[in-house]
């Protein structure tokens, strides 16, 4: 089983890092056979989306650094955990660069994937940060296997007894959910279904000429 974990704090050690690294150990000790890859995008080599659409044509977007590596290994791992700080009721910049250029919703990149969300904040707008990656994960075609979202004080200590017995209950319900092979709850596979064939599906096949990275991305991936 592979497990991607990506924090998209740019303070690797802030709240949202230490929860992840929790998670990312806590999983390791329960599942000796997972396979962990922790990402920090304020590492990795990381632009901004350009707006060309040209990787609805050929399925890879052109602007050349680790982003492109990354979707890759979304799409192969089979439980995902994205992590991220809230600013301004939203997620980091670094967050919604990922969204903007990983291949989401239209390529259904998360199709049948369990993945687990996690929010810090410290005075109000989480639960709007939180909604948007669980957005993200139902129209991108994944589960929201579990979520985890905390207020503490900028700068505190994000871990307490407490809250490692919270993150142990939730990586055990992930885990569960990971080793499926669909993972989607009843409500979600309704959600997907009409997300992906009223909505999407129409709009490219309409277009065909635009979507045809997606369209090869489709037979690979989300029509078998």
């Amino acid at each position: 089983m592979k497990i991607l974990i990506i924090n998209g704090s740019p303070r690797t050690n802030g709240a949202t890092g230490q929860i992840l690294s929790k998670i990312s150990e806590t999983i390791a000790a329960m599942d000796a056979g997972a396979e962990i890859e922790y990402v920090e995008l304020a590492k990795i080599n990381m632009k901004f989306c350009i707006g060309c659409a040209s990787c609805y044509i050929s399925g890879k977007c052109p602007v050349d650094d680790d982003l492109e590596t990354l979707s890759k290994k979304i799409e192969a791992c089979d439980g995902l955990i994205l992590g991220s700080p809230t600013y301004a009721s939203n997620v980091s910049g670094q967050f919604k660069i990922l969204i903007d250029r990983g291949h989401f919703v239209f390529e259904q990149l998360l199709k049948n994937k369990a993945c687990f969300s996690v929010v810090t904040y410290e005075n109000y707008g989480g639960k709007k940060a939180l909604a948007i990656i669980n957005d993200l994960i139902c129209k991108s075609g994944g589960a929201v296997s579990a979520k985890y979202m905390l207020k503490l004080n900028h700068n505190s200590e994000a871990l307490n007894e407490k809250r490692i017995r919270k993150t142990e209950k939730l990586c055990r319900k992930f885990i569960s959910k990971a080793k499926k092979k669909n993972p989607l709850s009843l409500f979600e596979r309704i959600s997907s279904f009409i997300i992906f064939h009223a909505g999407i599906k129409p709009h490219v096949i309409k277009n065909k000429l635009r979507y045809q990275g997606i369209l090869n991305r489709w037979e690979k991936n989300v029509l078998k």
